[in-house]
Order: C-alpha cells, then structure tokens, then sequence
C-alpha cells in the first residue's frame, strides 16, 4: 500500500479488516485484499484483472522460474506485466547443515545424493514450500536421487529436529539460516524473487477500460520507480554568451564524469531573466542521490569550481520517458495474443 501510495496510486481502506477498498483517483478501479498465495491462481481465472504477489509465488504457481521467458508462452492468460516492483526482494536459495563442511556447491551435493542412495539406501530429503521451482533447479544440477516435501512448521526447524537434511526457503539476508546452523550453497539460488504486478491477458484484450485502466497503472509505476531516488539539480551560470557558457558546461561534464558522479548537465536555451541578468544561463541535470548526500557534495563541489550558484536540489516524484517501456511490452504482447 506504501508502494501504490508513492505512485499516486492510494488505496483507500477504512477498515483493516475489510477485503474491498478504493482508490479515489482510480474510481473504476476495485481492490481487493487476498493471501498472496492465492493471487496468481484469482488472475489467471479471470476472477482479478490484475494482481501483485511475489514473483516467487508466480514462478511455482506456472511451475518456471527465470529459465523461461515469458513470451515463450503467450497461449497462457496470466501475463508479468512488470517483473520487478522494487520492494520485497528476497532469494529462493538452498542451505544445508553447517557441520557439512566438504558441501559448498551443488556439485558437492551431487556426490552426496549419491553417497546417501550407495551407502543410506535413500536419497537426500529436501524440505521447501516451493517443491516445482526446487524440483526443476535440482534437475539441471543433474541432481534427482532426493525426496521432496513440504512440511507445516518452519522450514529451518526441520534439519536440526531431523526430519529433512536440508532445505530451499526464501531468506533476505541469510541471518535466520545462520542462527540455526544452515549455511547457503555459493551456486544454490535457486530465484531471485520481489514483488511483481500481472494480469489477465483475456481481460485485458476483450475489455478497453480495463486495458486503459491498467496501462495508466503501469505508466505510473513506471515514472515513480524511475523517480526513486533521483534528484533534480539546477543551477545558475554567468556567461558572456550562450557558446560560451556551453563550452563551459561541456568542461564541466567532463570533470563530473572524471568523479564517477552519476550526472550530465544540460544548459537551458533561454537565459532566466534576460532583462535583470542577462548573461545568467539556467543548468540542470538529474542525480541518482538516494541515502548518499555526502556524495552530492562532491558534485556540489565540482559545479561551485566551474562557477555556478544558486545550486538547488529537488527529489523527483515522477520521472516520464518518451514511452513508458512496459505499456509498449503490453500492447505488443496483446498484439501478438490476436
């Protein structure tokens, strides 16, 4: 709901516990709350146009992860319309015991499957609520002596209570596999997974509001997550003419890009006051500042050097391209889906 209410997009609840909500701007558009388990499944019948879980919950739903291409399977109606929302990022990885201290990879864990089917009389039992996405990684680690389960309780719980040897689980830093003597395999992820928005492909096609509804939704997320974490930096540069203020605005590119800096000014075509100053020419750039302001000071720094002031800084709340690139990959899936 942080994430919608950035792009402008609030969502309206009056009540926590309440399944329907509103968003006033949006007012054709319904929103409902349901386990995100269950999302995938609800847009791909049609009961949702759109929805947003985590790509991990998708991927095992549709049974691939990110060694298949969507658009190698457009007969399908349950489309990603964008991949990466930017927040809930996490790994689906595989951790063992600690205490294996010859397994760092799965080649290593190859020889143990086998080692535990010649001399165990079984294969590895392997722990995980995502048993497809595990089931295929392990396979192309050519890895198949193993049994697959997914238990009720936590999943960390089930090497050290024995009922499992390892497990692939979800984990955003490793910090809880670590507290319970797991380690991460240095080749085990198995999906890089965040949040991520789909669709229904027959809904969208068969209805134009819904397709205008979703391409302004798209087009506004895709503004905002340009936006994140830029900022807008202008500033003001005396000059005995317009060349001559270019030149020194190519110089002073060149030493921001010598800095590693991040950012390219551009000189404005009018002068800001041609009456009170007419030799002040307007500079602007956009800089990807986020949580690193002593950074902007060097930049700072650069731009007092070449003589520029009235240097001001503006976090951008949207940031439009030409196209938005994900409104134009939609329509040309629909088009291909006709």
């Amino acid at each position: 709901m942080s994430f919608l209410a950035e792009c402008g997009l609030k969502v309206s609840r009056s009540n926590p516990r309440q399944y329907l909500a509103r968003i006033k701007s949006m007012p054709d558009l319904e929103v409902v709350f349901q386990r995100a388990a269950d999302i995938p499944a609800l847009v791909q019948s049609g009961d949702a146009t759109l929805g947003i879980s985590g790509y991990d919950i998708l991927a095992e739903h549709r049974g691939y992860g990110d060694d298949m291409e969507e658009e190698d399977h457009l007969d399908e109606d349950l489309l990603v319309l964008m991949r990466d929302l930017g927040y809930g990022a996490c790994r689906l990885v595989l951790a063992v015991p600690e205490t294996w201290i010859d397994v760092s990879g799965c080649a290593d864990l190859w020889h143990l499957s086998g080692y535990y089917r010649t001399h165990r009389g079984r294969g590895l039992r392997i722990a995980t609520k995502y048993p497809i996405l595990t089931t295929q990684f392990l396979r192309r680690h050519n890895i198949t002596h193993c049994k697959i389960f997914s238990p009720h309780g936590a999943l960390e719980a089930a090497p050290l209570t024995d009922t499992a040897d390892l497990i692939a689980d979800l984990t955003e830093t490793g910090t809880t596999l670590r507290e319970n003597h797991l380690k991460l395999l240095d080749d085990g992820v198995i999906l890089r997974s965040q949040a991520c928005m789909m669709g229904n492909a027959r809904l969208l096609k068969q209805h134009p509001l819904a397709l205008k509804l979703t391409e302004t939704v798209l087009e506004l997320i895709d503004a905002r997550n340009q936006a994140r974490n830029r900022s807008l930096l202008t500033a003001y540069m005396r000059g005995e003419s317009f060349d001559a203020v270019r030149d020194a605005c190519t110089r002073l590119n060149q030493r921001l890009k010598a800095t590693g800096a991040g950012v390219e000014f551009r000189m404005a075509n009018s002068v800001l006051d041609s009456e009170v100053a007419p030799d002040l020419y307007t500079l602007s750039g956009v800089s990807s500042v986020g949580e690193a302001a002593p950074q902007l000071l060097e930049t700072i720094a650069v731009l007092r050097q070449a003589g520029a002031m009235h240097i001001n800084v503006t976090p951008l709340t949207y940031r439009f391209s030409q196209e938005s690139v994900n409104v134009r990959a939609l329509r040309e899936r629909l088009k291909r889906l006709s």
